[in-house]
């Protein structure tokens, strides 16, 4: 028997904000025998001083409101809040079973007024259920007496599904589309040749299993084959073809590549390793994330994932999960890399736009691109915060493109010692045959099926509810703390993460490391009963490693698990069979060769075309503005630019990251003491880890997705070459640049549905080139990167119209360098006369500028700001040399929003401004132009004649001065033109809650 019990907790004082106030409930289910003290309970759910316990309805009666409203999560959904309650209530003798819910309180609203609050605002139905009461009806029910009733699961007695494949090519697709196995016709044709072999009918009889195919072998080819797990795009065979009539634009000729990753990313690196005899790169694109080693004592690893799908559905869960996700990205590196460092960058549609604003427009089965960036900024902060892992840089993009999915990166800095007190070194990993599987972490759930398979898709109106997953990070950082001791005491062989595709892929690709595996699914740990075997094969719910270890330490590592408190199972061994069986109930489920599962996908043949530029149209029809030549256009485009979230402040943001937790970081995103700088890149220190005292390590990213739509070859290279700037700005030391590549695309395989995918293949070529170009001329390595293709959304606006959205091709690139602790730069002026010097890059364009976003300008030159590839190595390590000589008070790099934007977000810290001259004939290009190599510099008079007499591959450009006016005065040739230093700041603090109002 047991017993129910209902807490309702409430602010003491009803406090309607945003239309509501909000209190919190929770349900338990104790044993009959349990003692259950009231004030135990209270210790535990709610503040004695600002909080008041509710037991019976009666006590409702003292506040005062219309409507209340209950959410709660579905069934299967992870409810954090009653993990760490029951947790809670064990640490006080108490064992109960413990669910969760959120309370909304509203006045002065109507019933529908409410309905739509709630669903536009308050609960996502993917994840969440909730029901609304009026006030009296909330006082008749019986709310403290009935416990709400969820879908119950009952042990499952079937072992699995059989699909026979000898089926037309139609039927083929019907199966892997009803099935989300993003499997296309001539794959799923692939398998059905499979089953027809001699050598599968021969295996089945061996395995006593039927002679085709069983759900569970079915799923685990269809994560393993998906998009997003094998990369079939970047390694398929493409015919590359190209008509260019602009002059400008680099001719790349006709020519088959053999694998772009290959090719371009993996061929690059192999040859600057080479050429320049790299030590350092320890091991590259050969586990969960690069390692380098920049100090003797210390390896370095580094990761960056995307998780667009998910968080397009349930946008907390979804960047929640990113981020845990490339934590145990690291934390599988090697034999267990320690996470000291988290970044993020999230493009998303305008921050304003809404059904209202974009005369419905907008994907009506979306959510808001306001509502979508809270969520997956609070999933990214709450997987740092609560794991203890600082967040250290990142950056957000705003643009029309992304209201259709998403991207949500999400990166991790991880450190590992070389090798161990064994002897063995940290970056080699093996399981050997005898090893056992050990499952380190919670249970499984529908949460997280088919999220590889999905993530494969374009996103559509049906787009899985089970794909979307919660994670739980403070189970993580228990796992986390588990598994870096158990490394430390050499228990483990080899270790990943469980990712996309779960156990199916950690345990398939660790089995093909060692020849093969045995899996019992019933000994997998599940979250409720009811499971069956392909859903506990593929599901990806989080907090999840798996390790091989030796029969002999099972004891050791059992006992170390309890003492962090996390669980752990074995689920079987590693062999030499060749095969990966698969057991439920000591019964063969599935039985698949090895060589077949990773080798057996037939390389993919596709053509590519690129017939130059093909500008994007406006569809929401938002109008630009007009653009005026005389001095008070000129100051409204600085305010303009400063007041567009792509350049003002994120401060809003940013404070709600931890970036001291851990003690490392030197340099924040914001630097200075009033926190009113952006920093070009972040340091962090590992001097409590290395013989040298200043050891450091630069962070910074780059992207530029606008000039995608002029040339993808110049996007790449505009990418690369300001991650490569933010480090310079700040002292990194670019003969230890290494960098990491992300590429988001849109469909790029031409097929009825997608009449221009080859159009975007060949985007993707012409980017891939540019990258190979550009890391060939910096002598920069790429160490780690990832790819998301299929990031276009297919469905219906608000006006019930058929609409499709296609991101930008995106390309995210993340840099890492060695820095020094106490020997860095920030970007902020200093004093006052100092010299305002501009370090002169390429020429500077309007094209794919933030100014040609925001001003339809008649004067606009459409030429493209060409890069000086065989220049800028040079004048980068010159300014490195500026930088250790003292020579720079301090240094911006020239991006987005251009030199105006540079000079501004340089005074705001120390309320400074400037005096300067632009003389070239071509101002706006000069001001509000974007292009490559330029810094910002500036430096004291008594150091000016050592600044100049120690250049020499450097081009500089006296600008004027910085001064302590209340306004800053720009001198162009028709006219001189000031902005007060005080509007400037006000439109860059850009008011992100009064927009949330």
């Amino acid at each position: 028997m047991t017993k129910f019990v209902k807490v309702d907790c409430l602010p003491n004082e009803l406090c309607f904000q945003k239309g509501y106030a909000k209190g919190k409930s929770f349900d338990f289910i104790f044993d009959e025998s349990e003692k259950i003290d009231m004030s135990h309970l209270g210790r535990v759910l709610y503040n004695d001083l600002t909080e008041t316990k509710i037991l019976n309805l009666q006590d409702y009666l003292l506040f005062d409101f219309s409507y209340v409203c209950e959410v709660w999560f579905l069934e299967g959904v992870t409810d954090n809040s009653s993990h760490v309650l029951q947790e809670a209530l064990e640490i006080l003798s108490l064992k109960a079973q413990a669910k969760s819910s959120r309370l909304y309180f509203f006045e002065e609203k109507t019933r529908g007024q409410i309905v739509d609050l709630i669903e536009s605002e308050i609960m996502n139905p993917l994840i969440e259920g909730y029901k609304l009461y009026s006030k009296e009806e909330f006082l008749r029910s019986e709310r403290f007496s009935t416990q709400r009733k969820n879908e119950t699961y009952k042990e499952n007695d079937h072992f699995y599904d059989c699909f026979d494949l000898s089926i037309s090519e139609r039927e083929l697709e019907e199966l892997s589309q009803s099935r989300c196995l993003a499997l296309n016709s001539h794959e799923m044709t692939n398998l059905k040749r499979f089953s027809k072999s001699q050598t599968f009918l021969e295996s089945r009889k061996k395995f006593n299993l039927p002679d085709k195919l069983t759900d569970v072998e079915l799923e685990v080819f269809a994560q393993t084959w998906s998009e997003h797990c094998k990369h079939k795009i970047f390694s398929s065979y493409i015919e590359y073809s190209e008509e260019i009539l602009d002059v400008n634009l680099k001719r790349l000729g006709s020519f088959d590549v053999d694998s772009l990753y290959k090719a371009t990313i993996k061929g690059s690196t192999k040859e600057i390793e080479k050429k320049r005899g790299l030590g350092w790169l320890v091991s590259v694109f050969e586990d969960n994330a690069g390692i380098v080693r920049f100090f003797e004592e210390i390896d370095v690893c580094i990761k960056v994932e995307t998780h667009n799908s998910p968080s397009a559905l349930d946008p907390y869960g979804g960047a929640l999960t990113g981020i845990l996700g490339v934590n145990r990205d690291i934390l599988g590196t090697g034999l267990g890399a320690k996470p000291i460092g988290n970044t993020n960058v999230f493009c998303v549609g305008p921050y304003e736009w809404n059904a209202q604003n974009t005369n419905g427009l907008l994907p009506a089965n979306l959510l808001t691109p306001r509502k979508l960036l809270k969520g997956v900024h609070r999933g990214v902060q709450d997987g740092g915060n609560k794991s203890g892992i600082p967040t250290i840089n990142g950056a957000m993009l705003f643009d029309q493109d992304y209201c259709g999915k998403p991207l949500v990166f999400c990166g991790t800095v991880g450190i590992l010692p070389p090798k161990l007190k064994d002897g063995r070194e940290t970056a080699k990993k093996t399981p050997f045959p005898g090893d056992m599987i050990i499952i380190v972490g919670g249970g499984v759930g529908a949460d997280g099926i088919h999220g590889a398979t999905f993530s494969s898709l374009e996103l559509n109106e049906s787009s899985p509810r089970s794909a979307v997953q919660i994670g739980d990070p403070l189970t993580q950082k228990r796992v986390l703390d588990f598994t870096l001791e158990a490394r430390d005491e050499g228990l483990i062989n080899c270790i990943t993460d469980n990712g996309a595709g779960g156990i199916s892929s950690s345990v398939g690709e660790m089995a093909s490391l060692v020849g093969g595996a045995k899996i019992h699914l019933d000994a997998h740990p599940t979250k409720y009963p009811g499971l069956k075997p392909w859903e506990i094969m593929i599901s990806e719910s989080q907090e999840r490693m798996t390790l091989a270890v030796e029969p002999k330490k099972r004891e050791r590592i059992f006992k170390l698990a309890s003492k962090h408190g996390v669980q752990i199972s074995e689920i079987g061994e590693f062999n030499k069979s060749g095969f990966l069986e698969i057991f439920y109930k000591d019964k063969h489920v599935g039985a698949l060769d090895l060589d077949y599962l990773h080798n057996g996908l037939e390389q993919m043949k596709l053509k590519a075309v690129w017939d130059g530029p093909r500008l994007r149209k406006n569809w929401a029809g938002k109008v630009k503005k007009t653009f005026k030549y005389n001095p008070e256009g000129f100051q409204e485009a600085c305010l303009n630019l400063l007041n567009h979230p792509n350049i003002a402040s994120k401060d809003y943001w940013i404070k709600q990251y931890d970036h001291e937790v851990g003690g490392r970081s030197v340099l924040k995103p914001l630097e200075g003491k009033k926190r009113l700088s952006p920093s070009n890149s972040s340091i962090l220190s590992l001097k409590e880890y290395s013989q040298n005292k200043r050891a450091a390590l630069a962070v910074s990213c780059g992207l530029s997705p606008l000039m995608s739509q002029y040339d993808p070859y110049l996007m790449a290279i505009y990418a690369v070459d300001e991650a490569v700037r933010n480090i310079i700005s700040v002292g990194g030391d670019i003969e230890t640049l290494c960098l990491l590549d992300n590429f988001c695309w849109p469909d790029p395989v031409l097929s009825k549905n997608n009449p221009d995918g080859d159009y975007k293949l060949g985007q993707l070529v012409r980017c891939c080139m540019g990258l190979k170009d550009i890391c060939l001329a910096y002598g920069t390595p790429l160490v780690s990167g990832k790819d998301s293709m299929k990031n276009d959304y297919r469905g219906k606006n608000y006006n019930d119209e058929e609409v499709k959205i296609s991101i930008q091709p995106t390309l995210l690139v993340t840099a890492l360098a060695k820095a020094d602790n106490e020997k860095y730069l920030t970007s902020h002026f200093q004093d006052e006369k100092d010299l305002i010097y501009l370090i002169e890059g390429s020429k500077r364009s309007l094209s794919a500028s933030l100014f040609s976003e925001i001003y339809d300008n008649e004067e606009e030159s459409l030429e493209l700001s060409q890069p000086r590839l065989d220049k800028n190595f040079s004048v980068y390590k010159e300014v490195n040399g500026l930088i250790r000589k003292s020579l720079i008070e301090s240094c911006h790099d020239i991006s987005e929003g251009g030199l105006i934007c540079a000079l501004f977000e340089s005074c705001f810290e120390n309320n400074l401004s400037f005096d300067v001259s632009i003389k070239e004939p071509n101002c706006l290009a000069e001001l509000f132009g974007e292009g490559t190599g330029g810094f910002l510099v500036s430096v004291k008079e008594d150091n000016k004649e050592a600044f100049l007499k120690s250049l020499s591959e450097v081009s500089v450009r006296l600008l004027g001065r910085v001064n302590s006016e209340d306004k800053s005065l720009i001198r162009i040739k028709d006219f001189t033109f000031h902005v007060p230093i005080k509007n400037a700041k006000g439109a860059w603090l850009y008011n992100w809650d009064k927009q949330d109002a």
